[in-house]
């Protein structure tokens, strides 16, 4: 047997469990899951679907992991996949979203994505999967940086840093003895971390116990889903354990991913081989709960919204009903679309649908269903509790011409949760409970110096690599799209540059 064959079957061989080998056999080929199906429904090419990526499974599991298949395949009575034949099928694997709602329309209900993921992970540890740049470059960047984008510490920091302290926000860093501890996803701190601000700001206003971490800086969501490396997935859960113990917090938040979602209510078990150490809260929950507290202040908007289910989270999560009492909340203009729930079609965003390349004429073809989902709402906005979601959604949208170009439709919903608080703490006059966490009040000048957002971007200028770090951020496209509407992010800019250049005037020409 060829080397990449050996591996990948041997990854079959230690990650199928009894389940997952009748799963394989009880398919009866009825082509039903089809039927749900977005990625075969517009195209109709059968090696989308899903049919095709369980029936080639089963063939390299019935040939090198049974023994009437060793036997057979020896003598030439039956046929023998090659690592040709894995190299031709890899891209179906990942031209899915490995969503589940095929799993509805089974009538043996079969976990068909279950497969798409032991496939992946084969792919994986074969080293197959490491052919694709973007998937080679999520493995690389985690192992690396921690980080599946590639961004370090120094930039998710500085960045963020930039659009708080432009703004005049705070956030606690490093706080010992916070009650949760805030990471964010890395499509959410590469992608939209000035969109992200205002989950700050939530925050802030309703007086929640909370830090970041200066070490954490991804959740792990890329490397579980879309590369499925099982052991680098391993490693970012257990840094997340590590660091909340260093922190002494009693709990995780789970902020707008879908995947991580799933990841932490369910894949992080089978990952570790235990159940993850801390209790994990959903930061839709959070708001409820801080809504119906009343510790967050909301007046209902007039926003014309509808909501879309990210598959991670509603179907695969059961979250579904919670973010409906969030939404029912905050707006009186809330419009289901149709099909919704668990039934809703996917995104065609998460677990590499968005983030590979060479997905994207396909993915915007299949999303004509999305859209139509979307128009025949006649919302005027579209909301999702997903970062991955909420950009698939509103490439949908531009693509679609559902909205005019340049401007959104799709808001993450804890936006929606900011347009229903910000108005209500105007009105009161208390926007201020939005500047200070909780965790960063009454604290003495030391502790907020080394606790603050402010004091980190302090310590950032002093290190050797400051410049470079301002040469990026005064070329990023995020710190230009946050400068629309806050200009003076760049008179920061030039006074952090006017402070580094007064301890070295020879480090920023």
């Amino acid at each position: 047997m060829e080397t990449e064959m050996q591996l990948f079957v041997d990854s079959l061989r230690r990650n199928m469990t009894a389940e997952d080998v009748v799963n394989l056999e009880a398919c009866m080929n009825c082509k039903m899951c089809g039927e749900a199906c977005a990625w075969y429904l517009v195209t109709g090419d059968e090696k989308l679907h899903p049919t095709h990526k369980t029936g080639f499974l089963r063939q390299i599991y019935q040939r090198y992991l049974t023994v009437e298949g060793r036997i057979g395949g020896a003598l030439g009575l039956v046929p023998t996949p090659t690592v040709a034949d894995l190299k031709e099928n890899m891209q179906y694997f990942w031209a899915c979203t490995a969503c589940g709602r095929c799993t509805l329309a089974c009538p043996s209900g079969i976990s068909i994505r279950r497969m798409v993921r032991l496939a992946r992970a084969a792919y994986t540890d074969s080293g197959l999967s490491q052919t694709n740049p973007t998937i080679r470059s999520i493995i690389e960047n985690t192992d690396r940086h921690r980080h599946s984008f590639g961004l370090t510490a120094a930039q998710v920091l500085g960045r963020v840093g930039l659009f708080l302290r432009s703004e005049g926000l705070e956030v606690p860093v490093n706080v010992s003895g916070a009650e949760l501890l805030f990471v964010c996803p890395a499509a959410g701190n590469t992608k939209i971390p000035d969109y992200g601000i205002k989950l700050i700001k939530i925050l802030n206003a309703a007086g929640v116990s909370y830090t970041i971490s200066p070490y954490v800086i991804d959740t792990g969501t890329e490397i579980d889903h879309i590369a499925v490396h099982h052991n680098l997935s391993k490693q970012m859960l257990l840094d997340w354990e590590e660091e909340a113990d260093r922190l002494g917090v009693k709990a995780i938040l789970l902020v707008e991913c879908g995947c991580d979602t799933r990841t932490l209510y369910a894949e992080a078990t089978e990952t570790l081989g235990r159940p993850f150490r801390y209790p994990i809260i959903s930061v839709d929950s959070l708001m409820l709960d801080l809504i119906r507290e009343g510790r967050l202040p909301v007046e209902k908007t007039q926003l014309k919204v509808t909501l879309h289910d990210p598959c991670y989270a509603t179907r695969l999560s059961g979250l579904g009903d919670l973010f409906r009492e969030l939404l029912n909340l905050v707006t009186d203009n809330f419009i289901e679309m149709t099909p919704n729930r668990e039934h809703n079609y996917c995104c065609n965003g998460g677990a590499g649908g968005m983030r590979l390349p060479e997905n994207t004429n396909l993915r915007r073809k299949i999303s004509v269903l999305k859209a139509n989902q979307i128009r025949a709402t006649g919302a005027d906005y579209v909301t999702s509790p997903c970062v991955v979601c909420t950009l698939s959604l509103e490439d949908t949208c531009q693509t679609y011409n559902l909205s005019p170009t340049g401007e959104r439709m799709a808001l993450v919903l804890f936006e929606v949760v900011y347009a229903a608080m910000e108005p209500t703490l105007a009105k009161r006059g208390e926007l201020d409970r939005m500047r200070v966490p909780a965790e960063l009040r009454h604290r003495d000048h030391e502790f907020f110096v080394a606790h603050s957002i402010e004091g980190q971007i302090a310590t950032l200028m002093q290190q050797p690599d400051f410049p470079a770090l301002l040469e990026w951020l005064e070329k990023d496209d995020i710190v230009k799209r946050f400068s629309k509407d806050h200009p003076q992010v760049y008179d920061l800019l030039r006074s952090w540059r006017e402070f580094a250049m007064s301890l070295d005037p020879e480090c920023c020409r």
